[in-house]
């Protein structure tokens, strides 16, 4: 019962430490699994869709795919007064993986290496290198991260790689496609067109050029993350709280997902019990107004990934108790909105828990998550695709039920459903809203039903 009263989801990365507990984790409060393809070949992507389905048949599947981050090829020493990078095979080095004068780095622009821990400044850039100013000097292995937070980086978007790793998600039944290093709306339509019309696309903000044109790139995808690991080092880490709460905001206006990202509960890779930060920086995401918080390492490798998520639901069961901003949805978007922002009006001034969304493509369901219904939502729905889908919507619990033609029947069926998992008691009066017209039509009716 704690998934139906707790409205915030979680997302939890697989790993070593998780990749075989998909069914615990959902126990333990789970909604959306995420497979992060950066270190793993195409076949493993594929291999690992199929393995956390065959675990659990109602988890929301995510990968995520590596896109153009730039790295480091070998160590560098930047403790002098300036250094030189080198394209990978063009010159003594140190290394890196691209060619700077390609993709559009000028002089005078930072280039900030291992999460911005030295900062250099671009002096001289010529095909193949740049000649830097070290700012801020140190040392770094090989491999680590490369951000140049003042380049609109003009980089293939999706490497042969990406785009075969997305085709091996999608036949193994992937629910959701996360795009990192997003810049701009038409990265987010290439991706669209790689992928049929049921898998929904998240767009990782991670880039300031991102967050410039945050309202286009929400209009085009169908949820975005606040990613604050290379987003709080492309932006002066003081000023990372301001551009999450824009990003919610932005994801709140445009009616898709919000996902908040990184480091939420780092403690608990090794500890047994999460920080005071730890515990306001989620309380905060949920004030926000984020849809899922997401765990990373501290699932993937952490010791205890069970016990993590189970904190995880534990801080967000007490902070949905919270104030939060309100949703702006129904008035940027009246029309579209109009039967959902009734529904949710109608459940609110006759105080009931549940509002019941009989719907075929989770559409409803989905419009009345956006409207945030202080209500549970309970999405019945007779394609499992769907279920799986919404399981990543605010305050949304899927059950599965058939839709016949009849609406008299259709509201028993769902009903039942939902008594049969324990949302709904006998005599309670929920709200229901669902097509008249047909099954695939949009919402047009909404009724009060003594379950």
């Amino acid at each position: 019962m704690m998934e139906t009263m707790r409205r915030t989801k979680i997302v939890t990365t697989l790993g070593p430490a998780s990749q075989n507990l998909v069914a615990e984790l959902v126990e333990a409060g789970a909604s959306v699994v995420r497979i992060n393809c950066s270190h793993m070949t195409t076949e493993e992507v594929g291999a690992a869709v199929r393995s956390a389905r065959a675990q659990s048949e109602t988890v929301s599947i995510l990968v995520d795919i590596q896109g153009p981050k730039l790295r480091l090829i070998d160590g560098i020493d930047a403790t002098g007064d300036e250094v030189v990078l080198w394209q990978s095979g063009h010159g003594p080095g140190p290394n890196v993986g691209f060619d700077p004068h390609a993709i559009g780095v000028k002089s005078g622009e930072r280039i900030l290496v291992n999460d911005g821990r030295i900062e250099l400044s671009a002096l001289e850039v010529a095909p193949h290198m740049v000649r830097a100013r070290v700012v801020r000097g140190g040392t770094a292995q090989g491999r680590r991260g490369v951000n140049l937070p003042d380049t609109e980086v003009k980089v293939e978007m999706y490497s042969a790689k990406d785009r075969a790793d997305i085709a091996a998600a999608v036949e193994a039944g992937v629910d959701w496609i996360a795009l990192s290093f997003v810049q701009r709306a038409e990265d987010v339509l290439e991706a669209r067109r790689m992928v049929p019309e049921g898998v929904r696309i998240l767009s990782k903000i991670e880039r300031p050029q991102a967050l410039a044109v945050l309202d286009e790139i929400c209009e085009a995808s169908d949820a975005v993350m606040a990613a604050r690991g290379d987003l709080g080092v492309e932006i002066p880490f003081a000023r990372l709280p301001v551009a999450q709460r824009t990003i919610a905001m932005a994801a709140l206006r445009a009616g898709v997902v919000s996902v908040c990202a990184t480091e939420m509960l780092e403690s608990m890779i090794t500890g047994s019990r999460p920080t005071r930060a730890e515990v306001s920086d989620v309380t905060n995401a949920v004030r926000d107004g984020f849809d899922c918080v997401m765990l990373s390492a501290e699932t993937a490798i952490g010791h205890d990934p069970i016990g993590t998520v189970k904190a995880m639901a534990a801080i967000l069961t007490e902070a949905d108790l919270v104030d939060r901003i309100r949703s702006p949805f129904a008035d940027t978007h009246p029309d579209s909105a109009a039967v959902a922002a009734a529904t949710v009006a109608l459940a609110a001034r006759l105080k009931t828990k549940t509002i019941l969304a009989v719907t075929f493509t989770g559409h409803n369901a989905e419009l009345l998550a956006a409207c945030r219904a202080p209500s549970q939502i309970i999405a019945a729905t007779a394609d499992r695709r769907v279920a799986t889908r919404l399981m990543a919507r605010y305050g949304v619990t899927p059950v599965m039920a058939p839709r016949p033609h009849s609406t008299d029947d259709a509201i028993e069926l769902a009903v039942q459903s939902a008594k049969r998992a324990g949302l709904v008691s006998d005599g309670e009066l929920i709200v229901v809203c669902l097509s008249r017209t047909s099954p695939r039509s949009d919402t047009d009716t909404i009724y009060v039903y003594r379950a």
